[in-house]
């Protein structure tokens, strides 16, 4: 049985193209300048959003482990750290919700059905108002205002 050995030149191609590739280089007026800050903020609030979800497991782990747990978990989103870390959180996500509803009427199609497509604005104030309703009922729920 003969030995099988993997072929290094498999991928190249038979003949050079017609471009080379550039070298890798940010783009100019990165990161300081253009639309690049907005950019790096609204991709960092994916930071908020993970710790925030490790918070929440914390939480859900702490509320099975009996009472003096969720005790001791409830008193220490008491400290001044993660008040702030709340405060910093909310205010990020409220802003990168609000500007990926932004997105939301670029990638719709020209008809939706038989119906041709609303302005943006539609999509502006639906997608907002429903934001904001749903954040106040949630809201609403956890102060205890709506059972």
């Amino acid at each position: 049985m003969s030995e099988l050995r993997p072929r290094v030149d498999a991928m190249r191609p038979s003949r050079p193209g017609p471009t080379r590739t550039a070298d890798s280089r940010p783009p100019d007026q990165f990161p300081s300048q253009g639309g690049y800050p907005g950019y790096l903020a609204f991709g960092s609030c994916g930071v908020l959003l993970m710790l925030s979800a490790l918070l929440v497991l914390r939480a859900a782990r702490a509320l099975g482990a009996g009472e003096a747990a969720w005790s001791g978990y409830v008193e220490s989103m008491g400290h001044p750290l993660y008040l702030a870390y709340h405060v910093l959180a909310f205010v990020g996500l409220v802003w990168s919700t609000l500007r990926f509803f932004r997105l939301f009427p670029k990638t719709q199609p020209p008809r939706i059905g038989p119906a041709p497509r609303p302005p943006d604005a539609f999509y502006a104030v639906a997608l907002n108002g429903t934001f904001v309703v749903v954040s106040c009922i949630v809201a609403a729920v956890l102060w205890g205002v709506v059972p």
